[in-house]
This record gives structure tokens, sequence and C-alpha cells, in this order.
């Protein structure tokens, strides 16, 4: 596969650093190089977390059948004490969820489960959190006052962050809620979009994208996540949904200029915006290729021109650590960010994009004590390292909360949304 080797300048502005990169057409990057641009514990806590996501990921997907939706609660992936944490209303019945879980994934090691008792069950919160969040609904150009709910970790009630000048009222508003709720101060969600560099086809996850904002008169750049195909061998790309106006005539570039030169001219031609899903934050880009001649499914990774296969997809779970491949990250020398511990693995939250348009989505909240992410990486895919040469594909990049947060959207649900799967082509 001909793929443009990278390389990355930097140059300061007056209000803020950013990363342009150049390419070679014509250069060829090798597959299977190591794991180069992830440092060795990070690759070593990746391939430890699989049989416990494995696990995680055989319980949850029985709790959420309709035969254990009454008592299952949530999920916690304890690598430390190399444990997944079940929580349940009725720790007996857990049992029963592990063992169906053993059933449909013989593989999978259920001595390792852990029941806890919890208040609530995922399907009375989740109902709950929808009924919160369908009321927090302002108008366009009108900031909401909550700005994410979410299901306590334990499943003991909900947890809201509101707009500081809101808690009270959130506080009186919710009072009589039907499954007790703590509502803290917090932050807006910043979008991460911004932009990259100029590549050609098959696209892959990590590729800068250029277009026209949501808002009139702006352009907006942002990381290209996931890459999908449709029942006919169409190849898309998937990336935020904040990042481009939904429109048919909204095209798609990689950035044209040279080195350095921020002119926003168009590159080479990706795609055309043809579908957008608000809840999800996630849009998709139909490019003119088919069967892998559009997209594959790899993530861009260091060293330079280095790409890794993306072969699968899943969800995430509490406790465990994700990568984001958001561009701009890579170019201001942070390399391919790791470590992004999962602490809400099911959360809604408000946001404004820069048109005064209001939507709700819902995903996942990682936090790290290092450094997550950066404008420009809006819609990047944030995996996990599955092996040597191969990530699974856990989700895009919607935003933050603040410099140590990443919110993201989840693979399984942006493609079932689109009636897409992954690109089979790597």
């Amino acid at each position: 596969m001909n793929r443009k080797i990278r390389t990355a300048l930097l140059t300061s502005g007056a209000a803020l650093s950013l990363v342009l990169a150049t390419a070679t057409p014509e250069a060829i990057a090798k597959d299977g190089g190591g794991l180069a641009g992830i440092d060795a514990a990070a690759t070593a806590q990746a391939l430890a977390q699989k049989p416990l996501h494995d696990l995680a990921a055989s319980i949850d997907e029985q709790g959420r059948k309709t035969a254990f939706s009454d008592t299952y609660s949530n999920i916690y992936v304890d690598q430390t004490r190399d444990q997944v944490i079940v929580y349940t209303t009725d720790p007996k019945h857990g049992t029963a969820i592990a063992a169906a879980a053993k059933t449909a994934h013989a593989g999978v090691d259920t001595s390792k489960v852990k029941y806890v008792s919890a208040k609530y069950t995922k399907k009375q919160i989740d109902a709950s959190l929808d009924k919160i969040m369908g009321a927090n609904k302002p108008a366009k150009g009108a900031k909401p006052e909550i700005y994410s709910a979410a299901e306590a970790p334990d499943g003991s009630g909900i947890q809201i962050q509101a707009a500081p000048s809101a808690v009270d009222h959130v506080k009186a508003l919710l009072a009589g809620n039907d499954i007790p709720v703590t509502v803290t101060a917090g932050q807006a969600q910043a979008t991460l979009d911004t932009w990259r560099w100029n590549d050609n086809a098959p696209f892959i996850g990590g590729d800068v994208l250029i277009g026209q904002s949501h808002k009139a008169g702006y352009t907006a750049n942002c990381t290209a996540g996931l890459a999908a195909e449709d029942n006919a061998g169409n190849d898309y790309l998937i990336t935020a949904d904040h990042c481009f106006a939904t429109s048919s005539s909204t095209s798609v570039y990689g950035e044209g200029d040279a080195v350095g030169s921020w002119g926003y001219s168009h590159g080479n031609f990706i795609g055309i915006v043809t579908a957008d899903n608000p809840g999800w934050d996630a849009q998709t880009i139909a490019t003119s290729g088919a069967s892998g001649s559009g997209t594959n499914s790899d993530e861009a990774d260091t060293p330079n021109g280095q790409w890794y296969a993306v072969p699968s997809d899943a969800y995430s779970y509490n406790g465990e650590q994700v990568c984001q491949d958001g561009a701009v990250s890579y170019y201001n020398g942070h390399g391919v960010p790791c470590g992004i511990k999962v602490i809400n693995q099911d959360i809604r939250w408000a946001v404004t994009w820069n048109d005064g348009t209001n939507a709700t989505i819902r995903g996942v909240e990682g936090q790290s004590s290092g450094y997550v992410a950066t404008e420009g990486d809006s819609g990047a895919l944030v995996f996990t390292v599955t092996g040597s040469n191969t990530r699974q594909a856990r989700g895009i990049v919607s935003g933050g909360f603040d410099a140590n947060t990443l919110l993201w959207t989840e693979a399984p649900d942006i493609l079932n949304a689109f009636g897409l799967h992954l690109n089979p082509h790597t």
C-alpha cells in the first residue's frame, strides 16, 4: 500500500501553536514495524487488558438482554486486581449472567468475576437519563443548563454536571426525580475541530480533513476516525458530526497549502458528506472509491509513515484504558496519547455547535493525569492495542470537559446507526 511519509513542522502564532505536515506521495510505509509509536508500558497495559475486556464484553452483552436487564446495573474492569466487577441489584442472579456469558463465549474466564450489589438497574437509570436529557433542550443559540448526565459507576444513582450558575435550579428541578441525582458544577464540552495534512486515497483514521463548517463562512478542520464500508462495497470515512455542514453539497479535502502556511486551500479531494447522526456526533464522508480503494481500516501512528490495521470494534468499559490518534496532537509532539482511563462508560452530554445548534450526545468519558487531546483531534479514532500491528476501534473523539478529559462516541453504535461495517480492507 502506498502511504505518504509524514514530516512535522512547528509554527507559532499569536494565539496558539499549530502543527502542519507535508507528505511524499510515492513513499512506502511498511506495516508491522513494532510498537514504536506507543511506549512499552502502555503497550503492555493494553495487551494485558484484552482478556478482561473480552470477559466484560461477554457479560455486558448478556446483561443488556431482556432475561437479565431487570437486575444488571454496570461493569468495571479492575486490571490491578485482575478482575471484572459486575454491579447487579441481585448478586445471586449475577452468577446466571456469567454462566450465560460463558455459554456464548467459551474462552472467557468467569472465575475472575466479582459481584457487587447495586441499587438500580441500567434499564432504570437509562430511562431516567433519557428523560432528563430529553428535557434539556434550549432554543438554538441558547446554552443548556445541564452539561452532562451519567450513571454512577456503582449503580447508586445519577451524576449530573451543570452550568455553575444553574446548579441550584437543576437541583430543585430534579428534586423529585425517580432516581437520586447528584448535581455539581461542571464545564461545557469543548469541541476539538481544526486540521493536519494532505493525504491521498486510500484514506485512513488519523487523516486531516478540511471543509465547510456548520457556521456559514467558516472552515472546519478535523481528523478522520473510522474507515467503513456498506454492503455494496462503497468506502466511507466517519468523523465528528460537529465538524462539517451536513449538506450533500459539502465537500471534504485534505489541507492543500505548503508546510507552515495557513491558507486553508483545498488539497486532495476526499469525499462528500452524505449522512449525519447528532446523537452519536458522527457523520459519513463518501469517497469516490470502493472495495478498499477509497478507505482502509487503519490508524495513523508513529514513527512517520507508520499505520496499523483496525480489523475489529467494541465497546469500552469502566476501568479500561484507550488511546486516540488525533492529527494535531501528533504533530504537536504528543505522539499518540494513551493511558486515557474510562470513568463513565455511558454518559450523555450537551454541546452547542459553532452555528448555535444544540445537541445531546451519548458516549464515553475518559480521564488522564497526562496529555489527552487538543483542537483538531475531533473525529479521530479512539482505540486499544490488540497486537503488535493491530488495533481495535472503540469510537471517535467528540471533545472534552477540560484538559484532562476525553469524550468519545462508540464505534458499534456509530456503525449500526449508519448501517455500515468496518472496512475489511486494511
